[in-house]
């Protein structure tokens, strides 16, 4: 099945805990206030060595919360849990399917003190509209990107930040601009 963008996607392959991979961009988001995503999308393929129960990368956000005492903080989206239509429902294996982080149904925490400052953390996640809310002058500081943990043989695709797609692609990324 050809990815949603172009040719190519960004192949991953993690193997049982404690692998991990992580990719993200660190330019061209950073000092981007969190206020101002406007949309979060992307697309994933979970293969079908992954396992049963289909589970793909989630996006995570380093930032500066400027907030309390804390001066860095990771906001993770959590695809697996998230519910319709920030997620599909059924997640299906070897097909691309769209993951809205920021709609409905989104749930998300942040890392460390902040997240237990504004109770949105992994046991009592948030949607995207409450994190955001808590953490308005929260920038980027570091990198946005994908990350995952546990087993995983897929790929993504057309990651859409506000309104840009970023195509992964065999010669690289590119940056297509999408219409409001």
């Amino acid at each position: 099945m050809p990815p949603p963008y172009g040719v190519g996607s960004l192949g991953i392959i993690v193997g049982d805990s404690p692998d991990k991979i992580t990719f993200g961009n660190e330019t061209d988001f950073a000092e981007l206030s969190i206020s101002d995503l406007t949309i979060l999308r992307y697309w994933a393929f979970a293969g079908t060595n992954s396992p049963a129960e289909v589970s793909v990368p989630g996006l995570s956000i380093e930032v500066d919360p400027n907030m309390g005492s804390a001066d860095y903080a990771t906001l993770i989206y959590l695809p697996d849990t998230s519910t319709g239509p920030s997620a599909p429902d059924p997640r299906l294996p070897n097909t691309w399917q769209q993951y809205d982080a920021g709609a409905a149904g989104s749930q998300w925490y942040a890392t460390g003190a902040t997240g237990v400052l504004i109770n949105c953390t992994l046991a009592s996640p948030c949607s995207f509209d409450e994190l955001k809310a808590a953490l308005p002058d929260a920038v980027i500081t570091l990198s946005l990107g994908f990350s995952m943990d546990t087993a995983f043989i897929g790929a993504i695709d057309g990651l859409q930040v506000n309104n840009t797609v970023y195509d992964f692609g065999p010669l690289g990324t590119r940056k297509l601009a999408v219409a409001p």
